[in-house]
């Protein structure tokens, strides 16, 4: 993640490629193995923990709701959907046609 010059410099460096891996990814396990990383880096580059752990979880919120298996409600919703009209192919989602409105 480098030696950013200010907070929202490292904040923007952790937030971006945590939530592109937590758009395919289950969002907890990503921050569980990320908060120890996370620690250790703020504390080499001066930047307190407390201000890098919640632009973690943001992020990885943030990155679970842009694409159809980034959390497990975007799954049960298309199951649902996908139920309740089996054979229009209109009323289908993609991958990541979350992603709209995710973001």
């Amino acid at each position: 993640l480098g030696r950013p010059k200010n907070l929202a410099s490292a904040q923007l460096r952790l937030m971006v490629p945590i939530a592109i891996v937590s758009a395919f990814l289950n969002n907890t396990p990503v921050v569980a193995v990320m908060i120890p990383i996370v620690q250790r880096w703020g504390k080499n580059v001066h930047i307190s923990a407390q201000q890098l752990l919640i632009p973690l979880s943001f992020a990885s919120i943030l990155g679970g709701t842009c694409t159809l298996i980034g959390t497990s409600t975007n799954l049960v919703v298309a199951g649902l959907l996908n139920e309740r009209y089996p054979s229009d192919p209109d009323i289908q989602i993609g991958l990541f046609d979350l992603s709209i409105y995710g973001v």
